[in-house]
């Protein structure tokens, strides 16, 4: 927001939704794969390979769930997909079948990407809900009331908010798409690789339109 200074705090919890995202990369993408291409270099089987890919971020899914005072939608999603695939894991010894569990979180994204194009014809965008946190983390409580009320009276600022919320909605669409098509054509040792590879390819390009668009239309907080 152009004239807003950020509150006392703001930027601490800024660097702390930074710290949090990197640690989230870390913990449930990076370490999981690792886990999964070291025991594979070991001669380990690939059941066994994929299970402990998934078991390995459960404590600290534990860990969040349990000492986190309000609800954590993140952990709560990321252990849904752990039960997921424990659960198949179970009924079954086929490593694809495991490997099933991307196309469970790619279907969400997909939905998640659905709803925010929905979001845009019938009502406020998701950006609207969505951005609201991100503009007080920046620019504390005040700063994202003020980024907010521009949706009453600021058309261009509605139109922006419009077109990227449907871009959001597209990518992330695509990017469902795209991950169950290689599920199923994939070779199991490529999944984890080329699935997350191209999610992140997508997701970077849709971050890189946000960036680009909210500065030259002035959306940001």
């Amino acid at each position: 927001m152009n004239g807003t200074k950020a509150e006392p705090g703001a930027k601490d919890g800024m660097r702390a939704l930074v710290r949090r995202n990197i640690a989230t990369v870390a913990f449930d993408l990076v370490l999981p794969m690792a886990a999964y291409y070291g025991l594979r270099a070991a001669g380990v089987g690939q059941w066994w390979a994929m299970m402990a890919g998934i078991l390995v971020v459960l404590p600290r899914v534990a860990y969040q769930l349990a000492t986190r005072r309000r609800f954590d939608v993140t952990a709560a999603f990321t252990l849904s997909v752990i039960v997921f695939s424990l659960a198949i894991g179970l009924l079954t010894d086929d490593p694809r079948a495991l490997a099933v569990r991307e196309g469970w979180v790619g279907s969400l994204l997909g939905l998640f990407g659905a709803w925010m194009i929905v979001s845009v014809a019938i009502g406020r965008p998701a950006l609207m809900v969505l951005g609201r946190g991100i503009a007080e983390t920046k620019s504390g409580a005040a700063g994202a009331a003020t980024w907010a009320a521009r949706w009453d009276h600021d058309r261009r600022f509605r139109h922006g908010i419009r077109v990227l919320t449907t871009v959001w909605g597209v990518m992330l669409t695509a990017a469902a798409a795209v991950n169950l098509l290689l599920i199923y054509t994939l070779p199991v040792d490529l999944i984890a690789a080329v699935s997350n590879g191209a999610y992140w390819a997508i997701l970077a390009a849709a971050l890189a339109f946000h960036l680009y668009y909210t500065k030259r239309v002035d959306l940001r907080a």
